[in-house]
């Protein structure tokens, strides 16, 4: 199945917050729920501390992702406990403030916008990035990774869905369900949220047709080997890989993780 680039209603700067948030915040829900990332916690330590790291800065973070979930693991099994800086083009504040009260001198949130192409010099740290990296294109995917090359910092980028027939063809049904399921229990419950969830389901909606794009548009090992082959040196290398995810007894899916490492 080749790789799609379709459009993505939460990557386009005019749509509303309203639409955006919500697909955010669910997103992080769904992915503390289901525990998609717990299988990296051990990739993510051998990284820290490999490179004596101290802060994680977490790039395209919408609602937050799965760090209130991973935090404490990681802590527990790294040499030193990292802090987690979420950032993102469009910060979350709301949800950012919420994650920070939950996880209180262990996750802080960036007011300002930071572009993923261009980290600000002063946000120093190991790179990650959950289920946003299939938003960029290829030529914009690897400026991504240039960046952390060209200032010698580690990245670690980890997908939760993958292109494959199943997950396209269940993916949207899922999250419009989910959406419409578990929106009692996340994020800010405005009387528009409420209205273009339940009266006009709009949200759940987008939610779906944005699942079904990222899947089509999520990159293979292969795909990655091509965008990482001209940033190897003898300074700088890339681990990639699958990891095979039980969501529920009766589905299985693959977690694709690349992570980038300079050797020094």
């Amino acid at each position: 199945m080749s790789r799609l680039h379709l459009f993505e209603w939460e990557d386009q700067p005019w749509c509303p917050e309203v639409f955006r948030d919500f697909i955010t915040e669910h997103l992080q829900f769904l992915a503390r729920l289901f525990g998609f990332f717990n299988p990296v916690v051990d990739i993510l330590v051998k990284a820290l501390n490999q490179l004596k790291a101290t802060q994680i800065v977490d790039m395209c973070s919408g609602g937050g992702g799965p760090w209130p979930s991973l935090i404490d693991e990681i802590a527990a099994k790294a040499d030193i406990a990292p802090e987690v800086l979420l950032t993102d083009l469009y910060p979350n504040a709301t949800a950012f403030e919420k994650v920070e009260r939950e996880c209180v001198g262990k996750i802080k949130g960036h007011r300002q916008s930071a572009s993923a192409f261009d980290m600000p010099e002063e946000l120093t740290g190991f790179r990650t990035i959950f289920t946003g990296f299939h938003h960029f294109k290829p030529e914009h995917a690897k400026k991504i990774l240039e960046d952390a090359v060209a200032k010698n910092t580690g990245i670690g980028i980890f997908e939760a869905q993958e292109r494959s027939l199943l997950m396209v063809a269940t993916i949207p049904f899922g999250v419009f369900f989910a959406g419409l399921v578990f929106t009692p229990f996340i994020g800010n419950l405005s009387f528009k949220r409420l209205f273009f969830t339940y009266v006009i389901p709009i949200c759940p909606l987008l939610f779906a047709w944005d699942g079904f794009a990222s899947c089509l548009r999520t990159y293979s090992i292969e795909e990655l080997k091509e965008l990482t082959k001209d940033l190897e040196s003898e300074d700088y290398h890339f681990e990639m890989g699958r990891i095979p995810v039980q969501i529920i007894p009766i589905h299985k899916m693959n977690l694709t993780y690349l992570v980038g490492m300079p050797k020094t």
